[in-house]
């Protein structure tokens, strides 16, 4: 069995899980209200910031002239996605250079991006590839599994594009590009190690519906 099916089985009823919770329902059904929204688009602005750090981090750590050229594209895609997408989105909804200078980063996503840095500090190339893939795992299965479920809602919702962006084909492969080089990576590892690798995917998808838990708990 493949690393990458040991790890989607090990976190495959989370990952159910997250695509029924609150907050992803209402994006989904066009019910959630701006605020909220507003707050996730700052959270996750933040988070990006970070999460192109930590990819820069592994790409350190590459060897494999393809999977340094992947990696290199994937932080050129998130940069672009965080600043050419994201920033001028959130000006769209009104967030203001001070808004986003003055928000503090929600505590379960600064204890998820510090797991995850220790991951590539203590662990390496394939535990940090290991944890950042969940991420866009994840996103790519709500996505799918949402825009199928609700096609009719999605496409009515103010927040279409969000579920467009992770179920268009483009995604989809560059994930599956991310989860081919992770099965690469993971030849000849013993069992111990594959058990590790799978806890980590497991935590970091636990630190996902924790904070989807709090996007929708959150109130201005």
């Amino acid at each position: 069995m493949k690393l990458s099916e040991r790890l989607y089985d090990q976190v495959k009823d989370l990952w159910k899980e997250a695509a029924r919770k609150p907050f992803v329902l209402a994006m989904a059904k066009g019910t959630l209200d701006q605020d909220r929204f507003r707050n996730y688009m700052l959270q996750d602005y933040l988070y990006l910031l970070d999460y192109i750090d930590i990819l820069q981090a592994i790409l350190r750590l590459a060897r494999d002239p393809d999977l340094q050229a992947f990696l290199e594209n994937v932080i050129e895609d998130t940069k672009k996605e965080t600043y050419r997408v994201h920033v001028p989105n959130m000006r769209t909804i009104g967030i203001n250079d001070q808004e986003i200078k003055e928000t503090k980063m929600n505590p379960v996503i600064g204890e998820y991006l510090n797991y995850m840095r220790q991951q590539v500090h203590d662990q390496g190339l394939l535990a940090g590839l290991t944890a950042l893939l969940q991420c866009s795992w994840v996103y790519a299965y709500i996505g799918q599994v949402m825009t199928e479920k609700y096609p009719e809602e999605i496409s009515r919702s103010p927040y279409k594009s969000w579920f467009d962006a992770y179920a268009c084909p483009e995604y989809v492969e560059s994930n599956q590009k991310w989860i081919d080089f992770v099965d690469q990576e993971a030849h000849g590892l013993s069992q111990d190690e594959v058990k590790r690798l799978c806890a980590c995917f497991e935590t970091c998808a636990g630190y996902e519906n924790r904070f989807w838990d709090s996007l929708y708990a959150y109130r201005s």
